[in-house]
């Protein structure tokens, strides 16, 4: 079953690996059991010594209660099927694993329970349950074009940002020391107003890209993200 699953998925995958549209045109809510309550996150922080990148999904059922033994992996074209680690097997339903780079492409997500241990419930309770087929488009790595790292800024004027949009987003999130944090367009530009930029000898930029896909096969507010953030410090004068 999951040979055939991966099988499956890799092709989906390898055709959406191209970055064309936009990334939640890549999205596939998948299919499932229904009965599981899903938060999968796909999360990069880019920097000078490369893009490590945390695989983490929790897993609940319908009451809130915590499910653990599940075989969970996450898959992309360079990575291949990578599965996560529960961090305290038997108790958690907490999975992770890091990845020493981000990749580009989409990411799909499995989950399988047969079965399951619900020890919250009970030392003996269990559930069955899946989710299938789901895929949340990646938006690429972005780099920050402005402000540039140590380059002053003018104090007390519209600071300008600009960024890279490899592919457009679902949205962007951007925040220093002193604004935010603001909702923005993947539009690869935002302008912070001078009343957010005071002098400062050392502001920081965090300019994070976000997509998201609601998962089909779970409870309701299950959801695959993947999300990149690259940071810049520099005076503000």
């Amino acid at each position: 079953m999951h040979s055939k699953w991966f099988a499956v998925a890799a092709i989906a995958l390898v055709a959406c690996g191209g970055n064309t549209g936009t990334a939640a045109s890549h999205n596939n809510g998948g299919t499932g059991s229904l009965n599981l309550s899903v938060k999968a996150d796909v999360d990069a922080v880019v920097s000078s010594t490369g893009s490590p990148t945390d695989l983490v999904v929790k897993l609940l059922d319908g009451a809130g209660n915590k499910v653990t033994g599940a075989t969970v992996t996450i898959s992309n074209v360079t990575w291949g099927s990578v599965t996560l680690t529960e961090t305290t097997p038997g108790t958690s339903g907490d999975y992770r694993k890091t990845q020493p780079s981000f990749s580009s492409g989409d990411f799909g997500l499995t989950v399988v329970c047969n079965p399951c241990g619900v020890p919250q419930i009970s030392p003996t309770a269990t559930i069955i349950g899946n989710i299938q087929g789901a895929v949340v488009g990646g938006p690429g790595v972005h780099t920050i074009n402005y402000p540039q790292a140590g380059v002053a800024v003018a104090m007390n004027q519209p600071v300008a940002i600009s960024w890279t949009t490899p592919i457009q987003a679902a949205s962007a999130s951007v925040t220093t020391n002193n604004f935010g944090p603001i909702v923005a367009a993947d539009t690869g530009v935002y302008t912070i107003p001078g009343a957010s930029n005071p002098p400062a000898t050392s502001q920081s930029l965090n300019l994070a890209r976000y997509n998201e896909v609601a998962l089909a096969g779970g409870l309701t507010g299950s959801r695959l993200r993947a999300t990149v953030e690259a940071n810049v410090t520099y005076p503000v004068q």
